[in-house]
């Protein structure tokens, strides 16, 4: 089973992944960042401001395989999944491909996920994640919407340092293994 973790970039996503990982879980990571950096390489064609439709594209196939190699029965961790890139269609102003609307429908994660909310004191930003701390908060508010709207349950993690997180996070999905 596939556990997201999402919220405004920023907030201290990639670092609970990072720790998530070395501690032996598997983790399907942010590809947006990788995807831009290889683009600009190569001097790529999907990117977000040359060719959106191919850069959609790409990162929903990254994330569907990460989905497709994690069987229901391991607990897996993914930074960001599927309804983020319907939020930065919202957030931009467009609307989501038919590609990713089904596929929001159906490749479906963990009904629970875990949300890094606003945390100023952690936030930075640098040449890929260039928003300020006011646009990252907006595109976190259409991040709730897309994962509210299709049916899962937000979970807000604290703000405290990344091993408390972790173990709010791992706390959280026994308890509910548990019910």
């Amino acid at each position: 089973m596939v556990y997201v973790i999402s919220g405004g970039p920023g907030f201290g996503k990639t670092s609970l992944i990072s720790i998530l990982s070395n501690t032996g879980y598997h983790t399907g990571n942010e590809s947006v960042r990788d995807i831009i950096e290889n683009q600009q390489l190569t001097n790529g064609e999907a990117l977000p401001w040359k060719n959106v439709s191919n850069f959609e594209l790409m990162i929903a196939t990254q994330r569907i395989r990460f989905i497709e190699k994690i069987s229901e029965h391991v607990t897996a961790f993914s930074d960001r999944g599927l309804p983020d890139q319907l939020a930065y269609s919202w957030y931009k102003g467009r609307t989501a491909s038919g590609f990713l609307e089904e596929s929001v429908k159906k490749y479906r994660y963990a009904p629970m996920v875990f949300i890094t909310p606003p945390w100023e004191a952690i936030f930075t930003n640098d040449q890929i994640r260039q928003e300020s701390f006011s646009e990252a908060c907006k595109i976190h508010s259409f991040i709730l919407k897309a994962y509210q709207g299709n049916g899962y349950q937000l979970i807000d993690l604290p703000l405290v340092s990344p091993a408390e997180r972790i173990d709010f996070i791992l706390q959280t999905i026994n308890h509910h293994k548990t019910l």
